[in-house]
């Protein structure tokens, strides 16, 4: 079958897939009256997505329809990011900002309680562990312990409140923040190292990925696409298009990077060099693509989320090496097909 690009949006926690041309079309209506789908992850071969306002998990059943998989669980509202780890299902929960394992079947186990900030906003796996980047109020990168707890590995960096995308590249663990969208670089012990200040006005980098090479940030509140250029700076790559302030998630599929934006629902792909071009305006409503995924329905082959050891999720995208990165504003997650 053929491989596809598919999105999870809001206000009414749809899927979509992307008809390689020109628009989305519907694939899963709403679904017990959760209203986003956060995150998109493809585990043994299906295709999942996380949600508000019930953090649940939900199955594609491969047609046209979600599947509930797991209910909310210790009043979790928000599952932000999910991610593969040592052929385990794990999602980042707000509002207490937990781990939490799918137990395969019908249910969330939870795997690390509450240690600080109330939100799990993006996950990654760097060198066999699986990290988390926290957020409302400190902006922290946390590292989980295996069996039952966080341990925190960095504390809030100056006045970034928000870790909201993660990535692996070049063999170093890489954070988006909010307030001023700048990219922090993880020092492999105990703290952030500030590697790309704020540029312009953008306050949120809520997406990363890794594209040919080179790392990529998702902007909010203009809707920009930006490129680090390796050592000390983003480098604007992409303005504004049609009015949309936010590109919430990235993905790299066929050879192109693509984003999703609010607050009009909106597919966008970059040219390669300084523009957006849009590729499916708005569908039912739906202001938001919070998460994008590639995948192919009854195979599930994904690239970009590598090797486990090289696994990354971003903010609402997971990817593997060669291309490290990470899923979603809020994590997302995204891959980039072999």
């Amino acid at each position: 079958m053929a491989t596809k690009l598919y999105s999870g949006t809001a206000e009414e926690g749809r899927l979509f897939e992307w008809n390689n041309v020109d628009a989305w079309a519907e694939k899963a209506p709403q679904l017990n009256s959760q209203t986003h789908i956060h995150t998109l992850c493809v585990f043994n071969d299906k295709l999942y997505g996380a949600t508000e306002d019930g953090g649940r998990l939900f199955e594609w059943n491969g047609t046209d329809a979600w599947v509930q998989k797991a209910p909310q669980l210790d009043s979790q509202t928000y599952i932000y990011d999910l991610i593969v780890f040592n052929n385990k299902l794990y999602g980042g929960t707000g509002n207490g900002g937990r781990l939490f394992e799918w137990n395969g079947s019908n249910a969330w186990i939870q795997k690390a309680p509450n240690l600080i900030d109330t939100k799990i906003y993006s996950l990654a796996v760097f060198n066999g562990k699986l990290y988390g980047g926290t957020g409302y109020e400190e902006g922290n990168l946390l590292e989980w312990n295996g069996t039952d707890a966080w341990v925190q590995k960095a504390p809030k960096f100056d006045t970034q409140t928000i870790i909201g995308s993660l990535a692996v590249f070049n063999n170093k663990l890489y954070g988006g923040t909010y307030q001023k969208g700048r990219l922090f670089e993880w020092n492999g012990t105990d703290a952030w190292v500030q590697k790309a200040p704020q540029l312009g006005d953008e306050t949120y980098i809520y997406s990363l990925a890794v594209f040919n090479g080179k790392l990529y940030g998702a902007t909010g509140n203009g809707g920009r696409l930006f490129e680090w250029n390796g050592t000390d700076a983003w480098v604007q790559k992409a303005p504004q298009l049609n009015s949309q302030t936010l590109v919430l998630s990235l993905a790299v599929f066929n050879n192109k990077l693509y984003g999703g934006t609010g607050s009009g629902g909106r597919l966008f792909e970059w040219n390669g060099t300084d523009a957006w071009v849009q590729k499916a305006p708005q569908l039912n409503s739906q202001t938001h693509i919070h998460s994008l995924a590639v995948f192919e329905a009854g195979n599930g082959n994904v690239t970009t989320r590598v090797p486990e050891a090289d696994r990354v999720t971003l903010a609402n995208a997971v990817i593997l090496s060669p291309a490290n990165v990470y899923q979603n504003q809020r994590p997302r997650q995204f891959f980039e097909v072999a």
